[in-house]
């Protein structure tokens, strides 16, 4: 008789864990229940882990968050009735803690109010009331906060402005600034989850609250979540300013929109559009990402190679006028495929194929109903805040002679394009036209120094900018055109 064989062991390990079966019944949920179940079921996950974080607040720790707390409301409190009648939002300093000043942001009840309402920027972008809170808050990044601010808000509600820190006065080198503020930032971001989760648990009798939590309470009234509070616990997040990375850009834009406005035009795509330059680099010529996108437009290599020429020593995307080309297609196909410029814009960041998506999950094309309802693992705070910082930077600079009055205006470059009809170097045409290295190197950052300096020869087609006031020889060899 044949041995039996002894079935191997089991072990632990082998055996699905919690977290395994619950993503297996979340898969399955997800599958046969719909999305609308499924968005519920990811909300309890997070509750239950919120609630598992707040068992473990420490009584002694909690109440010298909360008296510190109470003791800056009481400082706000005294400074706010000085500016009850303020139709805008604007800080309030609190205290100094060391170096590092901290200020609350005062909303008198109209300038609260107006907060939530619709705004037209233009006649083609128009800030739904959906928005509007949203929108405000990039417009105040954009034209208020410099990069010493640092903003302690919701990525869930990025309009919940918790604190603001000022490092200005930190005596210290830019990496060892940043590494200063943020670990001062942590401890106070620990403190505000503590009150948080105190909020949520108190939820059903807000006359329990502190003086500090009802001030948090206040700047929550229009979200109607009933664990709102809890949501906030989890989804404090640090905002850096951006004021003067929209002051260096405005130094440098002009000389080449008015070149991309009448690019985007011929790709029938609206001109306020340009200025998405200013939310990808603020016209940093040299920006350049992680993930390999670059320029003013950070163009990605595969839009690049697509649309532009790319190859040894030189790259296109780093030219703000030929970038735009690229930029103005992709806009075009993204809105040709999406319907909507507000999609179209977010599809940007987020890609086409993820936007429709989105609008086939939520059975929507409206941008408020994307960022409201769908809860795609990609689709995160970059992608549902890419249209509302679009809108905050086209109100920004529709009024930057008021907000930036230090920047000084330039004008459009004034140049000649010629169009190979062989191939030539640098150096050649810069010999036929009378002009220097220096020149061509200034208006075609997408032919790199190494090139410029060589006899390597670029291809024919290649377009290349010279000076415009150069009496051009070189129609024996290229055509050439007149750009201002």
């Amino acid at each position: 008789m044949p041995l039996q064989k002894t079935p191997p062991a089991i072990h632990r390990s082998s055996l699905p864990n919690h977290r395994t079966k619950q993503a297996i019944l979340v898969a399955a949920l997800s599958l046969f229940a719909g999305a609308a179940l499924m968005d519920g079921i990811l909300r309890m996950h997070r509750s239950a882990h919120l609630m598992a974080a707040k068992r473990k607040t420490a009584p002694t720790s909690w109440a010298m968050t909360s008296a510190q707390a109470d003791k800056d409301n009481a400082e706000f409190e005294l400074k706010r009735k000085k500016s009850e009648k303020i139709e805008e939002c604007v800080p309030v300093s609190i205290r100094q803690d060391g170096a590092i000043g901290i200020s609350y942001l005062n909303c008198s009840r109209q300038a609260y109010e107006q907060d939530g309402e619709a705004v037209t920027i233009t006649d083609d972008f128009r800030v739904p009331s959906e928005l509007a809170r949203r929108y405000n808050f990039w417009r105040r990044i954009y034209s208020l906060w410099s990069k010493d601010h640092y903003v302690l808000h919701l990525s869930e509600y990025p309009e919940v402005v918790i604190a603001i820190f000022d490092a200005s006065k930190i005596s210290a080198l830019p990496v060892a600034k940043d590494k200063k503020i943020k670990k001062f930032a942590k401890v106070e971001r620990d403190n505000y989850r503590k009150l948080f989760l105190a909020m949520h648990e108190n939820r059903e009798n807000e006359e329990r609250f502190t003086p500090a939590m009802r001030r948090l309470a206040e700047n929550m009234v229009h979200i109607n979540d009933k664990n709102k509070y809890l949501v906030a616990a989890q989804s404090l997040r640090l905002q850096r300013g951006q004021r003067d990375f929209i002051a260096s850009g405005l130094a440098v834009a002009p000389k080449y929109l008015s070149s991309i406005e009448a690019e985007f035009r011929r790709q029938g795509v609206p001109v306020e559009i340009t200025r998405l330059a200013f939310v990808e680099s603020s016209f940093n010529l040299k920006a350049q990402s992680k993930v390999g996108a670059s320029g003013v437009y950070q163009i990605m290599p595969a839009t690049g190679h697509q649309y532009l020429r790319i190859f040894d020593g030189v790259d296109e995307r780093n030219d703000p006028i030929k970038a735009s080309r690229a930029a103005a297609k992709l806009l075009r196909l993204n809105y040709d495929l999406t319907g909507a410029w507000p999609l179209a814009i977010t599809a940007y960041n987020h890609g086409v194929g993820g936007i429709r998506r989105a609008t086939q999950a939520v059975d929507s094309h409206d941008i408020a109903d994307l960022i409201d309802k769908y809860h795609g693992n990609q689709f995160g705070f970059a992608s549902k805040n890419f249209y509302s910082s679009f809108l905050g930077v086209l109100a920004t600079l529709k009024d930057a002679d008021r907000l930036f009055p230090e920047v000084p205006r330039v004008q459009p470059l004034a140049f000649s394009t010629i169009k190979l009809s062989k191939p030539i170097s640098v150096r050649e045409i810069c010999r036929r036209n009378t002009v220097s290295l220096a020149q061509v190197a200034q208006l075609n950052p997408d032919i790199s120094p190494r090139v410029i300096r060589s006899e390597s020869k670029l291809p024919t087609g290649f377009v290349i900018k010279i000076p415009a006031s150069t009496n051009t020889s070189s129609r024996t060899f290229a055509s050439s055109s007149t750009s201002r």
